[in-house]
């Protein structure tokens, strides 16, 4: 159990609750391993953290008004850079909501840290990493991910006052 938050393994103790309130747990669940990664000086794991929550978020921001962005591979995976460049392009419409919520700046410093983070993750076992270094990119990921989520939540929220939420059934993975 992590501090504050009961987990439960829902499917085996057979307590029905909607996906929202699942997803919902497991966001609460991630931000507090974010949480304790960052202040136990595990940076490598609160970049993992970081990065799924990001995954998970612009996917969110999509289904909000019914977007999807077409999978390029047989296992119906889509990643972030799809998912951004099509957050971006649905931001351009003038008469559109997500462009207050979401500025083509923003989003590309997404982009460049998930650049970093992915450069990284592959320079890992070819070159040394300092401990300044992983601090440095899981702090500024950190950052990001509360603003992604905060925006997210705000245009919900708003789509949601204006009854302009159409959530798309299936998530983009």
């Amino acid at each position: 159990m992590i501090r504050g938050v009961i987990m439960v393994n829902i499917k085996e103790n057979e307590i029905h609750v909607s996906e929202n309130q699942q997803k919902y747990y497991n966001y609460k669940v991630q931000m507090q391993r974010l949480k304790k990664a960052m202040d136990n000086q595990f940076y490598l794991e609160a970049i993992f953290i970081e990065y799924v929550i990001m995954e998970d978020r612009t996917s969110s921001i999509l289904r909000y008004e019914g977007n999807t962005v077409k999978p390029r591979t047989e296992n119906g995976f889509v990643s972030i850079d799809a998912k951004i460049r099509k957050i971006i392009k649905i931001s351009e419409d003038k008469n559109g909501v997500a462009k207050r919520y979401f500025t083509e700046e923003f989003l590309n410093e997404v982009l460049e840290w998930k650049n970093q983070r992915n450069s990284l993750m592959h320079a890992l076992m070819k070159q040394s990493l300092t401990t300044d270094e992983l601090r440095g990119l899981a702090e500024e990921g950190e950052q990001l991910v509360k603003k992604l989520s905060r925006l997210s939540q705000n245009y919900k929220g708003y789509l949601e006052r204006h009854d302009m939420l159409k959530e798309v059934a299936k998530d983009n993975r």
